[in-house]
């Protein structure tokens, strides 16, 4: 069986990662034949993906160049394979529609809640919001199966894609898996993300500032994050393939703080798959896939307010038996529920 992916963006991506790359060995292992377009490679998104406004025009004339020609491609080889799988592509309307008459062999692939409307300021973040508006229901129109991480975003899939599955992550639990600590004094609270999202951890400053006012020995561990203040001892890491599972796996205490939001609501929790694969308690904003991903109690704990969050960290912090307990726990749900051995049979299972 060939199948020919289309994504939006490369491997350094999470969402192109998680949600099409890491499959490939396992795909093929199970004698599919694959092949990957991208719209947007990597070294374009380096490049051009965090400049000012002329670097970011230049950036969105790049993607729709690339778009139209990966798209373009599609169409033409849509005779030869037996399903097209299309990883948050937005193709432009006409190419969209020539899809149609492949539509049996679509399935359609996206992570976030992208359908939402943003407070876009600026001309072209306006432009780019319209154009999610539009092409999300075209591409999901063109699909006879969409794949999305929650029931969130399934609820919005259903209204333009007969046939919608759930596949939450998944996560490499052979990759992300525990280490061997060296003896070591204080508590490291982690959060790993990327820099658009460290915003999310300023919901938490009261918290940390409360904490570190009540021990000394706590540090809090950022990976991919921009630059944080807190009165906490913050250490700060850059975000790499090759070193985020050492570095997480060296976490106390994994963090997963959300404002509750249409945005926010549709975010697949991939940071708690990560901690819990690597054997991490979590304490989590209640929002979201959140609720489904933590067992409140037992892999970690659910905490709205800043009084829940202190509680929650505090008997974390003084209790690691209860760290090991939870952390073991979560770890076991992650191989049951998320791994990426279980996930990809029933990405077998939609694809045959």
């Amino acid at each position: 069986m060939r199948i020919l992916f289309l994504v939006h963006y490369g491997p350094l991506a999470a969402s192109s990662r998680t949600r099409v790359f890491q499959y490939l060995p396992l795909l093929e292992r199970a004698g599919f034949r694959t092949l990957v377009r991208v719209a947007i490679p990597d070294h374009a998104t380096v490049r051009f993906g965090s400049g000012g406004a002329a670097g970011r025009l230049l950036y969105y004339l790049i993607s729709f160049v690339r778009t139209v020609r990966v798209g373009l491609s599609c169409v033409l080889r849509a005779p030869f394979f037996d399903r097209i799988v299309i990883q948050k592509v937005l193709l432009p309307g006409p190419l969209a529609f020539l899809l149609r008459f492949w539509r049996s062999k679509i399935v359609y692939d996206f992570d976030d809640a992208i359908f939402t409307a943003d407070s876009a300021e600026s001309l072209l973040e306006r432009l780019s919001e319209r154009r999610r508006e539009i092409g999300l229901p075209r591409m999901l129109r063109s699909s006879s199966v969409a794949i999305v991480e929650n029931d969130y975003t399934r609820s919005y899939a259903s209204d333009y894609c007969d046939r919608v599955e759930i596949i939450t992550g998944p996560i490499d639990t052979d990759r992300y898996a525990p280490r061997e600590r060296a003896p070591r004094s204080g508590i490291i609270l982690g959060w790993i993300g990327s820099p658009t999202t460290t915003v999310y951890l300023e919901g938490l400053s009261g918290v940390l500032d409360t904490l570190s006012e009540q021990r000394d020995d706590l540090t809090l561990r950022l990976i991919g994050a921009t630059p944080f203040e807190s009165r906490m001892q913050v250490e700060q890491h850059g975000w790499s393939l090759e070193t985020e599972v050492d570095l997480l796996a060296n976490f106390d205490i994994g963090l997963m703080p959300l404002p509750d939001d249409p945005w926010t609501r549709g975010k697949g929790g991939y940071k708690l798959l990560q901690y819990g694969a690597v054997g991490l308690p979590v304490v989590a904003s209640p929002v979201g896939v959140n609720r489904e991903i933590v067992v409140d109690g037992v892999t970690g704990f659910l905490a709205e307010s800043d009084t829940e969050w202190v509680d929650a960290l505090a008997r974390l912090i003084d209790d690691p038996d209860l760290r090991q307990t939870m952390g073991q726990a979560g770890r076991d749900r992650m191989v049951e529920h998320y791994s990426l051995t279980r996930s990809s049979q029933a990405l077998i299972e939609i694809l045959s």
